[in-house]
């Protein structure tokens, strides 16, 4: 054999040799960024701390928060403590895209805990479908995500949103409506949900009236106006936070007061804070409450009060039985990226927020809504039957 062929040898042996010893490593670390056994593990969280979804992602942020305290006051998950590396995509989902990538990339987080909104998760969603990082989309809330697209490493960790209207819709019915007004942002969770709605609405025997607003609207007059001359003596509205709040407030300016009025999100926890009085009466629908029986709820519950020094609402729920979610695939399956994937994948787990469970597209088939309506300060559970707290007050007070 030449010379040239022995150090051609050579090097074939020390290329062979490094890539054995990158793959003892690859194993050895559990499929990425799992660390050594003294290590934290490390999960991003990509959150709108800033920007129009901000009051709301604040408490998803105390969710996890708390869940993380827990879990490292206890001990850690294996004796790791958990590290949560948190980031500001300003409620801009392209933003939120691109600091998934850099969770992945610079901070070397294990895994990701979900975004505030449907948008951001869509967007994150397929970032981490080319890193191969699991996600839990904690309100991730629109189901078309997972139809537009193939994603096997980010899981559905909320209700579906194609049932926004479903417990309104049959409190309506049931108290006798004839005219109902459904009203939805012109974005993808909003749409889907309207849809659904107006179709189970005709079928009642309901009269529908469909009108939509562009997202980031401010102006809610023609809606109203629109309204004024159906008269209806229901009315369902569909979108985020704060366009819902700015739209009751114009309704109110206006007189126009239905006997059953229902928006989405009514059962934040800062509605009472941004309506006072005229919050009296109105309906939401909500992922979890504090009366519902569901695991861990009396405990979470009280120890997030003592922490935070307020109730926590749905978003705080949704956050920590994400981190419950989380825990018990890397209890299961250690750091091994893949293992976590695919106990997302194909096991339950009971939570706060009731019963995770994922179809094989992985949307959320075992989280469901719950009818609430406010009384004064407070919340009631008042659709389904069966875990409902109080009668619905139907109709609801007049506006102040």
């Amino acid at each position: 054999m030449t010379a040239n062929g022995l150090r051609g040898m050579g090097t074939r042996l020390r290329v062979g040799v490094a890539i054995v010893l990158i793959a003892a490593m690859a194993a050895a670390c559990g499929g990425g960024a799992g660390g050594s056994d003294e290590d934290p593990i490390k999960i991003g969280v990509v959150l709108s701390l800033t920007g129009v979804f901000g009051p709301s992602a604040k408490y998803v942020r105390e969710g996890y928060e708390y869940w993380a305290k827990e879990v490292n006051d206890a001990g850690g998950i294996d004796g790791r403590k958990v590290e949560l590396v948190v980031r500001d995509d300003q409620s801009k989902p392209a933003v939120a895209a691109t600091l998934a990538r850099s969770l992945v990339d610079k901070d070397d987080v294990f895994m990701i805990l979900g975004p505030y909104g449907s948008g951001a998760t869509d967007t994150m969603g397929a970032a981490l479908e080319q890193s191969q990082v699991p996600m839990l989309a904690t309100i991730g809330s629109d189901s078309a995500i997972w139809d537009r697209r193939k994603l096997t490493w980010t899981f559905q960790a909320f209700p579906s949103s194609t049932y926004d209207h479903e417990a309104f819709l049959h409190i309506a019915e049931e108290k006798g409506a004839k005219r109902i007004t459904i009203i939805n942002e012109e974005a993808g969770f909003s749409v889907a949900a309207a849809k659904w709605a107006s179709t189970e609405a005709k079928k009642s025997g309901l009269q529908v009236q469909s009108l939509s607003y562009p997202s980031e609207s401010h102006d809610f007059s023609s809606i109203v106006q629109k309204m004024k001359g159906f008269k209806p003596d229901a009315i369902s509205m569909g979108g985020y936070y704060e366009a819902s709040v700015a739209l009751t407030k114009e309704m109110i300016g206006a007189g126009l007061d239905a006997p059953g009025y229902h928006f989405i999100q009514a059962a934040d926890g800062v509605t009472a804070e941004a309506l006072g009085e005229d919050v009296d009466g109105i309906i939401g629908r909500s992922s979890w409450e504090p009366q519902l029986e569901t695991t861990k709820n009396e405990e979470f519950t009280a120890g997030y009060e003592k922490q935070f020094k307020r109730a926590p609402s749905y978003h705080s729920a949704a956050a920590y039985a994400a981190g419950e979610v989380a825990q018990a695939a890397i209890e299961a399956g250690g750091t091994d990226r893949e293992k976590v994937r695919e106990f997302f994948a194909t096991k339950t787990v009971d939570t706060v927020q009731g019963t995770y469970d994922v179809n094989e597209k992985g949307q959320q088939t075992g989280y469901k809504y719950v009818g609430i309506q406010w009384r004064g300060e407070e919340k009631v559970v008042i659709w389904p039957d069966d875990q409902a707290t109080d009668e619905v007050v139907w109709p609801k007070r007049k506006w102040s």
